[in-house]
């Protein structure tokens, strides 16, 4: 979403966003952001309620590569 100061980047229905002065950095914060979530998914959120349902996502990112990562983000085939 292109906002005033530069891009914002965001998975609704997850608490991963990210913000960059352009689509590219926000593209980047934003795969940065989904890694730390799988992390602290991994850490301590898997038995959140509101968080728990997201064991999904937080495999696929850990399978991924960042190339990998960065085709799903940005919607194209590998």
């Amino acid at each position: 979403m292109a906002e005033a100061d530069g891009w914002s980047v965001f998975l609704p229905g997850t608490p991963v966003a990210a913000d960059g002065a352009d689509f590219e950095e926000a593209v980047e914060e934003f795969m940065r952001a989904l890694r730390e979530y799988s992390e602290d998914w991994e850490d301590r959120l898997r038995m959140v309620a509101n968080h728990e349902h997201l064991w999904p996502l937080v495999l696929f990112v850990a399978m991924s590569s960042d190339s990998e990562l960065a085709s799903w983000v940005y919607g194209k085939e590998s």
